[in-house]
Protein backbone atom coordinates (compact mmCIF):
# COMPACT_ATOMS: atom_id res chain seq x y z
CA UNK A 1 0.00 0.00 0.00
CA UNK A 2 2.72 2.11 1.10
CA UNK A 3 5.02 1.42 -1.99
CA UNK A 4 1.85 2.08 -4.39
CA UNK A 5 1.56 6.24 -2.56
CA UNK A 6 5.38 6.80 -2.67
CA UNK A 7 7.46 4.63 -4.83
CA UNK A 8 9.86 3.87 -2.24
CA UNK A 9 10.39 -0.10 -2.72
CA UNK A 10 8.23 -1.77 0.21
CA UNK A 11 11.64 -3.87 1.47
CA UNK A 12 13.32 -0.72 1.47
CA UNK A 13 10.34 0.62 3.81
CA UNK A 14 10.81 -2.77 5.99
CA UNK A 15 14.46 -2.07 6.44
CA UNK A 16 13.80 1.48 6.98
CA UNK A 17 11.60 0.31 9.79
CA UNK A 18 13.91 -1.87 11.35
CA UNK A 19 16.80 0.22 11.22
CA UNK A 20 14.83 2.90 13.55
CA UNK A 21 13.45 0.46 15.63
CA UNK A 22 16.73 -1.67 16.27
CA UNK A 23 18.84 1.84 16.95
CA UNK A 24 19.27 2.63 20.23
CA UNK A 25 18.86 6.30 18.86
CA UNK A 26 17.31 8.30 16.07
CA UNK A 27 17.05 11.94 15.89
CA UNK A 28 14.57 13.22 12.91
CA UNK A 29 15.25 15.91 10.77
CA UNK A 30 13.78 17.87 8.04
CA UNK A 31 13.41 20.82 5.88
CA UNK A 32 10.64 23.07 5.27
CA UNK A 33 9.69 21.30 2.63
CA UNK A 34 7.93 18.62 4.34
CA UNK A 35 5.50 20.95 5.65
CA UNK A 36 4.65 22.78 1.81
CA UNK A 37 2.23 20.66 0.62
CA UNK A 38 -1.74 20.32 1.12
CA UNK A 39 -1.20 17.13 3.64
CA UNK A 40 2.11 18.66 5.33
CA UNK A 41 0.70 18.92 8.53
CA UNK A 42 -0.66 14.64 8.54
CA UNK A 43 3.35 13.83 7.38
CA UNK A 44 4.56 15.38 10.77
CA UNK A 45 2.07 13.82 12.55
CA UNK A 46 3.28 10.80 11.53
CA UNK A 47 7.23 11.81 12.01
CA UNK A 48 5.71 12.30 15.42
CA UNK A 49 3.90 9.31 15.49
CA UNK A 50 7.28 6.94 14.28
CA UNK A 51 9.48 9.24 17.27
CA UNK A 52 7.11 8.28 20.04
CA UNK A 53 6.61 5.07 19.08
CA UNK A 54 10.02 3.80 18.74
CA UNK A 55 10.70 5.80 21.96
CA UNK A 56 13.06 8.84 20.38
CA UNK A 57 11.68 12.15 22.21
CA UNK A 58 13.55 13.14 25.23
CA UNK A 59 16.96 11.54 25.74
CA UNK A 60 20.23 12.71 24.12
CA UNK A 61 20.81 12.16 20.51
CA UNK A 62 17.01 11.62 19.80
CA UNK A 63 14.09 13.86 19.16
CA UNK A 64 12.22 15.71 15.92
CA UNK A 65 14.45 18.27 15.05
CA UNK A 66 12.94 20.86 12.10
CA UNK A 67 15.31 22.56 10.00
CA UNK A 68 14.23 26.18 10.06
CA UNK A 69 15.00 28.82 7.42
CA UNK A 70 15.73 31.30 8.55
CA UNK A 71 18.02 32.30 11.93
CA UNK A 72 14.79 33.20 13.98
CA UNK A 73 12.02 31.81 12.63
CA UNK A 74 11.50 30.00 16.18
CA UNK A 75 11.97 33.33 17.79
CA UNK A 76 9.34 34.85 15.45
CA UNK A 77 7.27 31.90 16.15
CA UNK A 78 7.60 32.75 19.79
CA UNK A 79 7.14 35.77 20.18
CA UNK A 80 3.91 35.23 18.67
CA UNK A 81 4.09 36.13 14.75
CA UNK A 82 1.44 33.00 14.30
CA UNK A 83 -2.05 34.39 13.73
CA UNK A 84 -4.54 31.95 16.07
CA UNK A 85 -1.89 32.94 19.20
CA UNK A 86 -0.11 35.52 21.69
CA UNK A 87 3.52 35.08 22.71
CA UNK A 88 4.49 31.65 24.08
CA UNK A 89 1.84 29.68 21.65
CA UNK A 90 -1.02 30.85 24.18
CA UNK A 91 -4.07 30.55 22.14
CA UNK A 92 -6.32 34.01 21.68
CA UNK A 93 -9.44 32.09 22.35
CA UNK A 94 -8.95 30.95 25.48
CA UNK A 95 -10.55 33.69 27.97
CA UNK A 96 -8.35 33.46 31.10
CA UNK A 97 -5.21 34.22 28.37
CA UNK A 98 -6.64 36.82 26.76
CA UNK A 99 -7.87 38.06 29.74
CA UNK A 100 -3.82 38.45 30.74
CA UNK A 101 -2.76 40.16 27.80
CA UNK A 102 -5.94 42.71 27.79
CA UNK A 103 -4.65 43.79 31.46
CA UNK A 104 -1.39 44.21 30.15
CA UNK A 105 -1.89 45.86 26.95
CA UNK A 106 -4.57 47.74 28.19
CA UNK A 107 -6.61 46.71 24.83
CA UNK A 108 -10.33 44.36 24.39
CA UNK A 109 -8.83 41.68 22.37
CA UNK A 110 -10.47 39.63 19.63
CA UNK A 111 -11.30 35.56 20.48
CA UNK A 112 -10.87 35.65 16.57
CA UNK A 113 -7.50 33.80 14.80
CA UNK A 114 -6.38 35.73 12.97
CA UNK A 115 -5.36 34.94 8.85
CA UNK A 116 -2.19 33.29 7.39
CA UNK A 117 -0.49 35.35 4.69
CA UNK A 118 -2.47 33.36 1.62
CA UNK A 119 -5.46 33.69 3.65
CA UNK A 120 -5.34 37.34 3.66
CA UNK A 121 -4.48 37.58 0.16
CA UNK A 122 -7.91 35.43 -0.88
CA UNK A 123 -9.46 38.19 1.61
CA UNK A 124 -8.27 41.05 -0.60
CA UNK A 125 -9.08 39.40 -3.78
CA UNK A 126 -12.97 39.02 -2.19
CA UNK A 127 -12.30 42.88 -1.02
CA UNK A 128 -12.75 41.85 2.90
CA UNK A 129 -9.43 43.37 3.30
CA UNK A 130 -8.53 46.93 1.75
CA UNK A 131 -5.24 47.92 3.34
CA UNK A 132 -2.10 45.95 3.96
CA UNK A 133 1.13 46.83 6.17
CA UNK A 134 4.09 44.47 4.96
CA UNK A 135 7.08 44.16 6.80
CA UNK A 136 10.13 42.28 5.79
CA UNK A 137 7.79 40.21 3.86
CA UNK A 138 8.15 39.62 -0.53
CA UNK A 139 4.75 37.95 -1.02
CA UNK A 140 4.59 39.16 -4.63
CA UNK A 141 7.48 36.25 -5.58
CA UNK A 142 6.84 33.73 -2.28
CA UNK A 143 2.99 33.59 -2.05
CA UNK A 144 1.56 30.75 -4.45
CA UNK A 145 -0.45 31.85 -7.51
CA UNK A 146 1.45 34.92 -8.38
CA UNK A 147 -1.15 36.53 -10.78
CA UNK A 148 -3.22 36.19 -7.44
CA UNK A 149 -0.95 38.05 -5.74
CA UNK A 150 -0.93 40.74 -7.99
CA UNK A 151 -4.75 41.27 -8.47
CA UNK A 152 -5.19 41.33 -4.67
CA UNK A 153 -1.92 43.67 -4.10
CA UNK A 154 -3.39 46.22 -7.02
CA UNK A 155 -7.03 46.52 -6.07
CA UNK A 156 -5.94 47.41 -2.14
CA UNK A 157 -6.67 51.10 -1.51
CA UNK A 158 -3.56 51.51 0.92
CA UNK A 159 -0.31 49.24 0.85
CA UNK A 160 2.59 50.19 3.30
CA UNK A 161 5.78 48.15 3.34
CA UNK A 162 8.59 48.53 5.59
CA UNK A 163 12.02 46.87 4.38
CA UNK A 164 15.44 47.29 3.42
CA UNK A 165 15.16 47.24 -0.33
CA UNK A 166 12.72 47.92 -3.26
CA UNK A 167 11.31 44.86 -3.10
CA UNK A 168 8.82 43.13 -5.80
CA UNK A 169 5.75 43.95 -3.17
CA UNK A 170 6.90 47.67 -2.44
CA UNK A 171 6.93 48.08 -6.17
CA UNK A 172 2.90 48.20 -5.61
CA UNK A 173 3.24 50.18 -2.37
CA UNK A 174 1.60 53.70 -1.61
CA UNK A 175 4.38 54.12 1.23
CA UNK A 176 7.72 52.96 1.89
CA UNK A 177 9.19 52.46 5.32
CA UNK A 178 13.29 52.48 5.03
CA UNK A 179 13.60 49.30 8.08
CA UNK A 180 17.08 48.34 9.60
CA UNK A 181 18.87 45.21 8.47
CA UNK A 182 20.16 42.85 11.53
CA UNK A 183 23.49 44.31 11.38
CA UNK A 184 22.37 47.80 12.42
CA UNK A 185 19.95 46.58 15.19
CA UNK A 186 19.75 45.20 19.07
CA UNK A 187 17.84 42.73 19.99
CA UNK A 188 17.14 38.90 20.88
CA UNK A 189 17.68 36.26 18.61
CA UNK A 190 15.98 32.70 19.49
CA UNK A 191 17.31 29.44 17.30
CA UNK A 192 16.03 26.34 16.57
CA UNK A 193 17.66 24.51 19.74
CA UNK A 194 15.74 27.28 21.90
CA UNK A 195 18.86 29.36 22.34
CA UNK A 196 17.82 33.05 23.22
CA UNK A 197 20.98 35.32 22.62
CA UNK A 198 20.84 39.05 22.21
CA UNK A 199 22.26 40.33 18.55
CA UNK A 200 24.03 43.70 18.82
CA UNK A 201 24.81 46.10 16.16
CA UNK A 202 27.96 46.13 14.56
CA UNK A 203 26.97 49.29 11.59
CA UNK A 204 24.95 52.81 11.83
CA UNK A 205 21.86 52.89 10.00
CA UNK A 206 21.98 54.28 6.47
CA UNK A 207 20.42 57.37 5.33
CA UNK A 208 17.04 57.87 6.73
CA UNK A 209 16.22 54.47 7.76
CA UNK A 210 15.22 53.65 11.00
CA UNK A 211 15.12 50.85 13.67
CA UNK A 212 11.98 48.40 12.99
CA UNK A 213 11.00 48.61 16.59
CA UNK A 214 10.81 52.94 16.38
CA UNK A 215 8.75 53.08 13.64
CA UNK A 216 6.04 50.25 14.86
CA UNK A 217 5.82 52.41 18.09
CA UNK A 218 5.54 55.51 16.20
CA UNK A 219 3.11 54.56 14.15
CA UNK A 220 0.92 52.89 16.91
CA UNK A 221 1.23 56.09 19.14
CA UNK A 222 -0.29 58.16 16.19
CA UNK A 223 -2.97 55.90 15.79
CA UNK A 224 -4.12 55.92 19.30
CA UNK A 225 -2.55 53.44 21.13
CA UNK A 226 0.70 55.01 22.53
CA UNK A 227 3.85 52.54 22.78
CA UNK A 228 6.40 54.48 24.83
CA UNK A 229 8.54 52.08 24.99
CA UNK A 230 12.89 53.06 26.24
CA UNK A 231 14.43 50.53 24.13
CA UNK A 232 14.43 46.68 22.68
CA UNK A 233 15.20 45.31 26.33
CA UNK A 234 11.64 47.08 27.92
CA UNK A 235 9.85 45.51 25.19
CA UNK A 236 11.82 41.97 26.00
CA UNK A 237 10.96 42.53 28.96
CA UNK A 238 7.42 42.97 28.39
CA UNK A 239 6.78 40.18 26.53
CA UNK A 240 8.88 37.74 28.95
CA UNK A 241 6.79 38.75 31.51
CA UNK A 242 4.06 37.43 29.78
CA UNK A 243 5.55 33.72 29.00
CA UNK A 244 6.12 30.91 31.02
CA UNK A 245 9.04 29.63 28.73
CA UNK A 246 11.03 32.96 28.84
CA UNK A 247 9.50 34.34 32.24
CA UNK A 248 12.79 33.97 33.69
CA UNK A 249 15.33 35.88 31.28
CA UNK A 250 16.52 39.31 30.95
CA UNK A 251 19.25 41.09 29.27
CA UNK A 252 21.60 40.87 32.11
CA UNK A 253 21.49 37.27 32.69
CA UNK A 254 21.65 35.90 28.89
CA UNK A 255 25.02 36.80 28.63
CA UNK A 256 27.46 36.30 25.80
CA UNK A 257 26.35 33.05 24.65
CA UNK A 258 22.64 33.58 25.63
CA UNK A 259 20.53 30.84 27.23
CA UNK A 260 18.03 27.98 26.31
CA UNK A 261 14.47 27.98 27.57
CA UNK A 262 12.52 27.00 29.25
CA UNK A 263 15.31 28.03 32.04
CA UNK A 264 14.36 28.11 35.95
CA UNK A 265 18.27 29.76 37.09
CA UNK A 266 19.81 31.49 34.11
CA UNK A 267 22.24 32.88 36.03
CA UNK A 268 23.29 29.16 37.04
CA UNK A 269 22.56 27.24 34.67
CA UNK A 270 22.51 27.00 30.52
CA UNK A 271 19.03 25.39 30.55
CA UNK A 272 18.05 21.93 29.08
CA UNK A 273 19.61 20.59 26.14
CA UNK A 274 16.81 17.94 26.06
CA UNK A 275 12.78 18.47 26.41
CA UNK A 276 10.34 16.35 27.79
CA UNK A 277 13.19 13.96 29.70
CA UNK A 278 10.68 13.86 32.51
CA UNK A 279 7.30 13.82 30.53
CA UNK A 280 4.76 16.12 28.35
CA UNK A 281 2.94 19.15 29.19
CA UNK A 282 -0.06 16.91 29.40
CA UNK A 283 -2.59 16.19 32.29
CA UNK A 284 -0.72 12.70 32.15
CA UNK A 285 2.53 13.47 31.37
CA UNK A 286 2.31 11.32 28.80
CA UNK A 287 2.67 12.60 24.75
CA UNK A 288 -0.72 11.55 22.54
CA UNK A 289 -0.72 9.53 19.55
CA UNK A 290 -2.43 11.83 16.64
CA UNK A 291 -3.72 9.78 13.93
CA UNK A 292 -2.73 10.72 10.64
CA UNK A 293 -4.73 10.18 7.69
CA UNK A 294 -3.30 9.79 4.21
CA UNK A 295 -4.09 12.13 1.55
CA UNK A 296 -3.10 13.20 -2.27
CA UNK A 297 -2.02 15.94 -3.64
CA UNK A 298 -5.05 18.08 -4.47
CA UNK A 299 -3.46 18.02 -8.18
CA UNK A 300 -2.29 15.14 -9.72
CA UNK A 301 -0.03 14.78 -13.36
CA UNK A 302 -2.21 13.80 -16.17
CA UNK A 303 -1.56 13.75 -20.11
CA UNK A 304 -1.59 17.80 -20.75
CA UNK A 305 0.36 18.44 -17.71
CA UNK A 306 2.59 14.76 -16.93
CA UNK A 307 5.19 16.38 -14.45
CA UNK A 308 5.31 17.43 -11.18
CA UNK A 309 6.80 20.88 -10.30
CA UNK A 310 8.68 21.28 -7.27
CA UNK A 311 10.23 24.65 -6.18
CA UNK A 312 12.53 25.42 -3.81
CA UNK A 313 16.10 27.80 -2.89
CA UNK A 314 19.49 27.12 -3.70
CA UNK A 315 22.88 27.55 -1.58
CA UNK A 316 23.56 30.84 -2.75
CA UNK A 317 20.34 32.41 -2.66
CA UNK A 318 17.59 33.38 0.07
CA UNK A 319 13.95 33.22 -0.35
CA UNK A 320 13.13 35.85 -3.04
CA UNK A 321 16.94 37.03 -3.51
CA UNK A 322 16.00 40.63 -2.52
CA UNK A 323 19.27 40.69 -0.35
CA UNK A 324 21.22 37.40 -1.95
CA UNK A 325 20.70 38.44 -5.44
CA UNK A 326 22.69 42.03 -4.37
CA UNK A 327 25.71 40.68 -3.59
CA UNK A 328 27.74 40.17 -6.51
CA UNK A 329 29.51 37.54 -5.87
CA UNK A 330 26.14 34.85 -4.84
CA UNK A 331 24.48 36.50 -8.40
CA UNK A 332 27.71 35.52 -9.83
CA UNK A 333 27.40 31.60 -9.34
CA UNK A 334 23.75 31.66 -9.71
CA UNK A 335 22.79 34.41 -11.86
CA UNK A 336 19.68 32.95 -13.62
CA UNK A 337 16.70 31.21 -13.47
CA UNK A 338 16.53 27.39 -14.60
CA UNK A 339 14.53 24.22 -14.44
CA UNK A 340 16.17 21.82 -13.68
CA UNK A 341 15.26 17.42 -14.83
CA UNK A 342 15.81 14.14 -15.16
CA UNK A 343 18.38 12.83 -18.22
CA UNK A 344 15.83 10.37 -19.28
CA UNK A 345 12.81 13.44 -19.20
CA UNK A 346 15.32 15.31 -21.26
CA UNK A 347 15.93 12.50 -23.82
CA UNK A 348 12.33 11.89 -24.47
CA UNK A 349 11.44 15.75 -24.76
CA UNK A 350 14.37 16.06 -27.44
CA UNK A 351 15.55 18.90 -25.16
CA UNK A 352 19.72 19.30 -24.28
CA UNK A 353 21.63 21.03 -21.61
CA UNK A 354 21.30 25.12 -22.00
CA UNK A 355 18.22 24.86 -24.07
CA UNK A 356 15.67 27.37 -23.82
CA UNK A 357 11.94 25.30 -22.32
CA UNK A 358 8.48 26.97 -21.31
CA UNK A 359 7.15 25.23 -18.20
CA UNK A 360 3.84 26.03 -18.20
CA UNK A 361 0.70 25.02 -15.21
CA UNK A 362 -2.88 25.67 -15.37
CA UNK A 363 -2.35 29.04 -14.04
CA UNK A 364 0.67 30.57 -15.95
CA UNK A 365 3.96 29.66 -17.71
CA UNK A 366 7.53 31.13 -17.47
CA UNK A 367 10.69 30.30 -20.07
CA UNK A 368 14.17 29.66 -18.81
CA UNK A 369 16.97 27.87 -19.31
CA UNK A 370 17.42 23.76 -18.97
CA UNK A 371 19.86 21.86 -16.70
CA UNK A 372 20.12 17.98 -17.04
CA UNK A 373 20.70 16.68 -13.32
CA UNK A 374 20.11 13.27 -11.99
CA UNK A 375 19.23 14.54 -9.11
CA UNK A 376 15.84 14.95 -10.11
CA UNK A 377 13.74 12.08 -9.89
CA UNK A 378 12.15 10.93 -13.36
CA UNK A 379 8.59 12.80 -13.94
CA UNK A 380 9.77 15.70 -11.73
CA UNK A 381 11.30 18.76 -12.53
CA UNK A 382 12.93 21.44 -10.13
CA UNK A 383 12.49 25.39 -10.11
CA UNK A 384 14.37 27.74 -7.27
CA UNK A 385 12.12 30.49 -6.65
CA UNK A 386 14.19 33.65 -6.50
CA UNK A 387 14.20 34.88 -9.74
CA UNK A 388 11.69 37.46 -10.90
CA UNK A 389 12.11 37.31 -14.08
CA UNK A 390 10.87 33.46 -14.21
CA UNK A 391 8.75 33.34 -11.29
CA UNK A 392 8.21 29.91 -10.28
CA UNK A 393 4.74 30.40 -7.94
CA UNK A 394 3.18 31.74 -11.52
CA UNK A 395 3.11 28.07 -11.34
CA UNK A 396 1.76 26.82 -7.78
CA UNK A 397 -0.89 25.93 -6.45
CA UNK A 398 -2.51 28.35 -3.90
CA UNK A 399 -4.71 25.32 -2.00
CA UNK A 400 -3.89 25.23 1.37
CA UNK A 401 -3.45 22.45 4.30
CA UNK A 402 -6.41 22.80 6.07
CA UNK A 403 -4.74 22.02 9.55
CA UNK A 404 -1.20 24.35 8.87
CA UNK A 405 -2.17 27.02 6.45
CA UNK A 406 1.02 25.81 4.45
CA UNK A 407 0.37 26.21 0.80
CA UNK A 408 1.46 23.39 -1.26
CA UNK A 409 4.56 24.65 -2.81
CA UNK A 410 6.22 21.66 -3.32
CA UNK A 411 3.85 19.53 -5.73
CA UNK A 412 2.02 20.89 -9.05
CA UNK A 413 1.39 19.39 -12.32
CA UNK A 414 3.02 21.20 -15.12
CA UNK A 415 4.38 20.91 -18.78
CA UNK A 416 7.70 21.16 -20.64
CA UNK A 417 7.90 22.29 -24.13
CA UNK A 418 11.04 23.48 -26.11
CA UNK A 419 11.15 26.79 -27.14
CA UNK A 420 11.99 27.61 -30.71
CA UNK A 421 14.35 30.25 -31.43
Amino acid sequence: YAEAITGVPAATIEAAARLIADAEKTGFYWGLGLTEHTHGTETCLALINLALATGNVGRRGTGLNPLRGQNNVQGASDSGLIPMVFPDYQSVQDKAIREKFEQAWGKTLSPDPGLTVVEIMHAALEGDVKGMYIMGENPFLSDPNINKVRKALSQLDFLAVQDIFLTETAEFADVILPASSYMEKLGTYTNTDRRVQIGRPVLDLPGEARLDWEILCELSTRMGYAMDYASPEEVFGEFAALTDAYSTFSYDNLGETGKLWPNPDPVADDGPVVLFGDGFPTESGRAKFVPAEWSEARELPNDEYPFVLNTGRLLEHWHTGSMTRRSKALDEIEPEAFVSIHPADAEELGVAQGDFVEVASRRGKIALTLRISDRDRQGVVFIPFHFREAAANLLTLDELDPDGKIPGFKFCAVRVTAVKT
